[in-house]
């Protein structure tokens, strides 16, 4: 599809009043023995800075299953905030621990890009994610949530996690507003909705408004295309 016919279909968006977003969001997510496993960093050994780009020192060689989530930040110059707390009946059910990476994780490099790493700073047996590094409004930064052990009494269950205002759950790709892994029709569509709906993430240019300025933003993605 070219850019002349994209625009078509969002020229009436454009007409939209600016509205002012505060961000902040939550979703319900389970572990289960058919996610895929990584070996975990270990949150006593690792000493990561808060900052990106900045390998931890240590691993543990246990795999255990976990998920993932893309996680955009739409307001400056403010701290990762992330709460991820078990929804099962007592702690041993499911112990969750969570870590932080700028950009995509690469499971066979658990270290790289650590921001941040945690598994009951929230009251055990919670995880919360309070990384010390800046964000960066044009970073995606990835959220993995695991078990603290990879013993089977505790390291599957039921979980919330809990986004900070000022932050969003997003794809790994910008215009990828589907999440299918392509760009396309569907995702003008999606993003079409969410423009419609004044909802954050349409706020493609995190000024907190949402206006023409994120309809070219859009536009200026979704021509660039996806790693």
């Amino acid at each position: 599809m070219n850019t002349r016919s994209i625009t078509s279909l969002l020229a009436p968006t454009i007409l939209l009043a600016s509205t002012t977003l505060a961000g902040g969001g939550q979703t319900v997510g389970t572990i289960t023995n058919t996610d895929p496993t990584w070996n975990r960093p270990n949150p006593t050994g690792t000493m990561p800075d808060g900052n990106c780009n900045t390998p931890a020192a240590d691993s543990l060689n246990d795999s255990v299953h976990y998920d993932v989530y893309y996680i955009r930040a739409n307001i400056d110059a403010t701290f990762f905030d992330a709460a991820i707390d078990s929804l099962e009946p007592t702690p041993i059910d499911f112990d969750p621990m969570a870590a932080v990476y700028c950009g995509v994780l690469d499971p066979n490099q658990p270290l790289t890009n650590l921001i941040d790493i945690d598994d009951d700073s929230n009251g055990y047996p919670n995880a919360l994610i309070f990384a010390e590094a800046v964000v960066d409004t044009t970073q995606v930064y990835t959220l993995v949530v695991s078990s603290y052990s990879n013993h089977p009494q505790s390291q599957f269950g039921d979980y919330l996690i809990t986004l900070a205002p000022g932050f969003y759950f997003s794809t790994a790709c910008q215009p990828d507003y589907n999440g299918d892994g392509q760009l396309d029709f569907f995702d003008i569509s999606a993003f079409l909705t969410l423009v419609s709906n004044n909802d954050l993430t349409a706020d493609i240019n995190v000024d907190g408004f949402i206006d023409f300025f994120d309809v070219s933003a859009f536009l200026a993605a979704f021509a660039n295309g996806c790693p």
